[in-house]
């Protein structure tokens, strides 16, 4: 749970130094606007990495080694499977994520009233 609180604190953080850094405008819209991508990269990413370890790609991958197994030189015991090469949860990224994307609908709500 800390690390989690310590991911929101230095997104948001990330998120005001970009917006000193680039010229637009110290505004809410600058904020929901650097929320949303910043919020949306860490969702892709998490799903990505939520995707990779449940083993979707693993069937591709064995049946692809199976076919090309004539014009491999490596044996299919050498190598991994994609589940088994990441070896971190894609909860802390989603989380982080998720909270970056809830306060900047919150920001928008604001904004829009």
């Amino acid at each position: 749970m800390k690390k989690i609180i310590i991911g929101i604190a230095a997104v948001q953080l990330l998120i005001v130094l970009t917006m000193l850094v680039r010229s637009e405008p110290f505004s809410l819209l600058s904020y929901i606007n650097n929320s949303f991508i910043y919020g949306g990269i860490l969702v892709f990413f998490g799903a990505w990495v939520f995707v990779i370890r449940t083993g979707v790609f693993d069937v591709f991958t064995m049946s692809m080694r199976k076919f090309f197994k004539s014009k491999s030189t490596l044996d299919d015991d050498e190598m991994r499977l994609p589940s088994e090469v990441l070896a971190f949860s894609s909860s802390p990224l989603l989380i982080v994520g998720g909270a970056t994307l809830v306060a900047m609908g919150i920001s928008l709500a604001i904004y829009q009233s």
